[in-house]
């Protein structure tokens, strides 16, 4: 990237100072295990990690909510977590993001996500992922949306924030860009999958080169 394009990328970054953005997606935390190895197991030819800290942080679109905060927006943040140990986590790191105000909602019998990594120096041993990967319960659905609909008049921008996790079901995306349309606000996605249709009337689909070679069938 020139100089000219990092001042002007630059600029943008900085503009996003005191924008009012809606996120809706799929939060997670990111856990990281450090350690260090000094034996194989006499179990299994596998090494033995022996603990030294552990660090947790905002991860999916709880990722993006922090990063816009970082940036200098005020963001309103829509989810689902479980009634769980790893939800209230999240709900702990949110709370200390002061320019984040989240509503989220607990679904009993979901698994909050949580992927966490083990790490010996700089290599990564093992990753492991506990998660529900299944679609929000109606209930869940109709309270998302009835969250949505008292948040979005008070915004500029709409992000769908896609994991693949189960929290933006067909229904929530419709509605969602239906209302944002309504409303005359943008909607940007970070998609999820190959159908991208589901995304249809948004103002910005943002994939990366691999997910697009996926979604276009096009190396």
């Amino acid at each position: 990237m020139s100089t000219v394009d990092r001042s002007a990328l630059a600029a943008k970054a900085e503009s996003l100072a005191g924008v009012r953005v809606l996120c809706l997606g799929d939060v997670m935390l990111d856990r990281y295990v450090y350690g260090a190895v000094e034996r194989v197991s006499p179990e299994a030819p596998i090494p033995v990690l022996r603990i030294e800290r552990e660090r947790s942080m905002l991860g999916g679109a709880g990722n993006v909510v922090r990063n816009l905060a970082a940036l200098g927006a005020s963001v309103r943040f829509l989810s689902v977590l479980g009634d769980d140990a790893t939800g209230r986590e999240i709900r702990a790191l949110l709370a200390a993001e002061s320019r984040v105000e989240p509503a989220l909602i607990d679904e009993t019998g979901r698994d909050t996500g949580v992927k966490t990594r083990f790490v010996a120096g700089t290599q990564q041993l093992l990753r492991t992922d506990q998660e529900t990967l299944r679609p929000i319960g109606a209930a869940s659905e109709g309270a998302l949306l009835a969250q949505l609909a008292a948040a979005i008049g008070d915004v500029e921008t709409v992000i769908l924030s896609d994991y693949g996790k189960g929290v933006l079901t067909p229904k929530i995306v419709a509605e969602t860009i239906k209302l944002a349309r309504a409303k005359g606000k943008r909607v940007i996605v970070d998609p999820k999958g190959i159908d991208y249709i589901r995304y249809r009337g948004a103002f910005l689909v943002t994939p990366n080169r691999a997910e697009l070679a996926a979604a276009t069938r096009m190396p």
